[in-house]
């Protein structure tokens, strides 16, 4: 016999996790579209639901968020998640490549379901992506030269509620919030450095330049989490400035 064999495999609690990791494009009007509507939902919950309400979006934190669904279509099965949160939502840029977001979390449900309905993502064809020369970064109100590469990831650190009696999650909640920001740029001057040795607050803005509406996103009460100088043996001297912030804000 097998005195260390499993008798028995019982499945425990469902999780429903998801993750979406896409381009974004500057807004259009036909159809409707604005990549700062699902950004927002990360942030709170104004935003809109529907094709009409594709130009709404919250611009600050707020303690709750909405829920969303996601339908994934495979040949003629339709596999929906419904009661999606955002848990975390990170956005990144760098020389020569277009700016690119990444957002996962977990649903409180999942089933096939018949079409929801949606828009052909043809529509989307002529549509410009948001690229690496689009980004500008200030520091404290002052335009931040000389920078290669940025990230920020807003957290919202979710986790699924259970009940007994029931293997789907009842609810997916937010826990305390952490918003981390990280700039790479040339090494042109001591003053950051100088910020992190003494625990300066500084403020960090974003811009994506759109011409229909350029794209804010500003982060405040940062301070610097570390400050490495790497001292590379060929190429110009980098560093990267790592910050966490107490808020942020989407316009």
């Amino acid at each position: 016999t097998d005195m260390r064999g499993v008798d028995s495999v019982q499945p425990s609690k469902n999780e429903y996790a998801w993750a979406i990791t896409y381009v974004p494009m500057k807004r259009i009007n036909t159809p409707k579209y604005d990549f700062r509507h699902f950004v927002g939902l990360a942030y709170n919950a104004a935003s809109g639901t529907g094709i009409a309400s594709a130009f709404t979006y919250g611009t600050s934190l707020t303690t709750t968020t909405r829920t969303f669904t996601i339908q994934k279509q495979i040949d003629n099965l339709y596999q929906q998640f419904n009661g999606c949160a955002i848990g975390r939502l990170t956005v990144r840029g760098s020389i020569d490549n277009p700016i690119e977001i990444m957002a996962e979390g977990f649903a409180s449900a999942a089933t096939n379901n018949a079409d929801l309905g949606s828009t052909s993502a043809t529509s989307l064809v002529s549509a410009t992506p948001f690229l690496w020369q689009d980004a500008q970064i200030y520091i404290d109100g002052s335009l931040a030269t000389n920078c290669t590469a940025f990230e920020f990831t807003l957290n919202n650190n979710d986790e699924n509620a259970y009940v007994l009696g029931d293997r789907d999650p009842r609810d997916v909640l937010h826990k305390i919030r952490t918003i981390d920001v990280s700039i790479t740029k040339f090494y042109t001057n001591v003053g950051q450095y100088l910020a992190a040795k003494n625990s300066t607050a500084k403020s960090i803005t974003l811009d994506l330049t759109d011409s229909a509406s350029t794209v804010r996103f500003g982060f405040r009460g940062c301070k610097y989490d570390a400050h490495p100088i790497p001292a590379p043996i060929e190429g110009i001297l980098t560093h990267t400035l790592r910050l966490k912030a107490a808020s942020a804000f989407l316009t």
